[in-house]
């Protein structure tokens, strides 16, 4: 498998990497459930502190948390803007300019007695978060360490038959005391206070899930996103055995828009698509789950939800239905 010919058979609704990461409306729904998914995992469920900023306003932002007195040690500064750091450019023909792409870091200060800890635990850390939303997980590995006089930096990288892609990078940094936290009550006999970096490229990453997923026979190719990140959760289709009524019909019809609109409320992203061209779209739209509802579901509330992945069917009472999608979105 060769890059260039995932990025040929992926529909231009996901990627093109031409002069750029060059996104169409699903690949920006899954560079978005990408980074809510970092954001959770990295800010909004961290065991200490981490506060929103951007990378120009660290010292500001640190000047602001030491005069409201919320600068106790562990606490994380947390970035998400562009990039123009060069990365994997031996794999794209960028006419020697690097290819501005998308980043989440989060920097975290701590004692200089805990920072080496806190330095091999957030590379588990980070190799774990990619492991979970991959089809295979054992693509991902840790490189060798770069060691400086006080400073220590290691990738985390993607394997496939093309080349390896670096999907994010921890450094850790000696000593940032007198670079971040200087002020007048600073002084030579305080410890040492160290910072543990760790920088996510969302968009090569982005595209890392997207080779990963893609899967090519003899026969076809296809997608097989994660149902986590993948832009669609759900379709449903109506099933209709013979000439059934109007009033039937119809009713089908609204259960169909009670499902989305229940999913939809719910968080779970799903696509409304007419019947007759269900076969052709839903092959486009790479949809984890079908929903397929029928005459017995509008006496019983029990419809059949399809994986994809599996092909397998299960019977799903509607008012389990936010919980059945949603687990399997974990």
């Amino acid at each position: 498998m060769k890059l260039e010919t995932v990025l040929q058979k992926l529909s231009t609704c996901f990627l093109k990497l031409e002069s750029g990461f060059e996104y169409g409306s699903q690949g920006r729904l899954l560079l978005r459930n990408i980074e809510n998914l970092w954001f959770h995992q990295c800010v909004t469920t961290s065991r200490y502190n981490v506060f929103l900023t951007g990378s120009d306003k660290f010292s500001k932002t640190i000047q602001d948390l030491k005069d409201a007195n919320i600068d106790t040690l562990p606490f994380g500064l947390a970035a998400v803007e562009n990039s123009k750091l060069s990365w994997n450019e031996s794999l794209v023909n960028s006419k020697n300019k690097a290819i501005v792409h998308k980043v989440a870091k989060v920097v975290t200060f701590c004692d200089g007695t805990n920072a080496k800890d806190l330095f091999h635990k957030k590379q588990r850390e980070r190799k774990a978060w990619w492991r979970k939303i991959v089809q295979q997980p054992s693509r991902f590995f840790l490189t060798e360490a770069k060691k400086g006089k006080n400073n220590e930096s290691i990738d985390i990288r993607a394997e496939f038959p093309f080349g390896n892609i670096t999907v994010e990078t921890i450094n850790y940094q000696r000593d940032v005391r007198k670079i971040f936290l200087q002020d007048k009550n600073c002084n030579d006999n305080d410890n040492d206070i160290s910072a543990v970096e760790h920088v996510a490229s969302l968009d090569w990453g982005c595209l890392v899930l997207l080779c990963d997923s893609f899967k090519e026979t003899t026969s076809c190719s296809e997608l097989q996103l994660q149902p986590k990140i993948a832009p669609y959760k759900a379709i449903c289709k109506v099933n209709l055995e013979g000439n059934e009524s109007e009033s039937i019909v119809e009713d089908l019809n609204q259960l169909v828009l009670y499902i989305n609109n229940l999913l939809r409320s719910s968080g779970l992203g799903t696509v409304l698509i007419n019947d007759n061209l269900f076969e052709n779209i839903s092959k486009h739209l790479h949809v984890p789950f079908i929903i397929g509802v029928d005459k017995v579901s509008l006496k019983s509330g029990i419809v059949s939800v399809t994986s994809h992945v599996t092909t397998l069917a299960e019977s799903v009472h509607v008012s389990q239905l936010i919980d059945h999608i949603a687990s399997n979105c974990k």
